[in-house]
């Protein structure tokens, strides 16, 4: 049995961690706050981009079509895939279950005979997946709800290159990220990237424009393409990595608040066993009086 100086010093040790993670939860908690703002903000314009491309690109002639790399569909046994997770760790299952949807990804596609290009955001997912055998062809960091433009155009400048690379480009590009709901729920997601179907970017619900509507181009349609395009995957990869931050933090705030609440019955056993034990304690020292006296009564 543990002796009461051990169980007192359980007890310091665990009500430090129980204050390391309650300030953990604090920030979190701050940083969700901001982060959710800018998701929330900067989902109706993603969502303006979809319809204003949805609504444009049917109306483009095919030849003009043919000639944006975005929009162009091939054939290939080369597959891209960007898997967006963290830095850091603390923040519950949010890392290993981005890292199982890549895993899972990759086999499906390794099996079908396909070879997967990596990208990885984050240094967390670029670990693993380099423990477990696959290597990335590029690995950035994670950025932040107030990253600079550049690094945000940089990974997107990565993810574009896969696909338009003269240099055995991927048929396809895949994003491998965690879909922010609330602070308490987020989804774990690999959806196709590139190339862009125009005529599948409005969510559905979103009415398209009927056949006979003329549009006026100014300037002309293959510039106003070669305009919307880059902005509109220069915005789709920022709010992939919005909604990851956003529920990366949501992540952390819940397992921190967890890991406290699991600090403070901890606390409670370990204060109840050492209460026993300081009793157990006084009761011995008492039968050894009394034995004592009766010892020297009876003499």
């Amino acid at each position: 049995m543990a002796s009461l100086r051990d169980i007192r010093s359980k007890i310091g040790t665990v009500k430090n961690i129980r204050k390391i993670t309650q300030a953990m939860k604090m920030v979190a908690a701050a940083k969700l706050r901001k982060a959710q703002e800018k998701v929330d903000a900067a989902r109706p314009f993603a969502d303006k981009m979809k319809e204003l491309l949805g609504e444009v690109a049917p109306h483009v002639p095919a030849e003009v079509i043919a000639r944006q790399p975005l929009l162009q569909t091939r054939e290939g046994q080369r597959v891209g895939l960007v898997v967006i997770s963290s830095d850091r760790g603390l923040c519950g299952s949010y890392n290993n279950q981005i890292i199982r949807k890549a895993q899972e990804f990759c086999q499906q596609r390794q099996a079908a005979g396909q070879v997967v290009d990596l990208i990885t955001i984050g240094r967390k997912c670029g670990a693993t997946l380099r423990m477990r055998g696959y290597h990335p062809q590029q690995s950035f960091p994670m950025v932040g709800v107030d990253a600079p433009y550049a690094e945000v155009q940089a990974i997107t400048e990565a993810v574009v290159g896969l696909y338009i690379r003269a240099d055995e480009p991927v048929s396809e590009v895949w994003i491998a990220y965690t879909e922010f709901v609330n602070a308490v729920l987020q989804n774990a997601r690999v959806e196709r990237f590139l190339p862009i179907e125009a005529g599948a970017v409005v969510d559905a619900g979103v009415e398209q424009p009927s056949s006979n509507v003329e549009y006026e181009y100014e300037p002309d349609a293959e510039q106003m393409l070669a305009e919307l395009l880059p902005r509109f995957v220069d915005n789709q990869v920022y709010q992939y990595l919005l909604e990851a931050t956003a529920s990366e933090y949501g992540s952390r705030m819940t397992a921190m608040s967890k890991a406290s609440d699991n600090a403070g019955e901890l606390i409670d056993t370990l204060t109840l066993q050492y209460n026993r034990a300081r009793q157990d304690a006084i009761t011995k020292e008492l039968l050894d009086i009394v034995g004592g006296a009766a010892a020297l009564a009876e003499k």
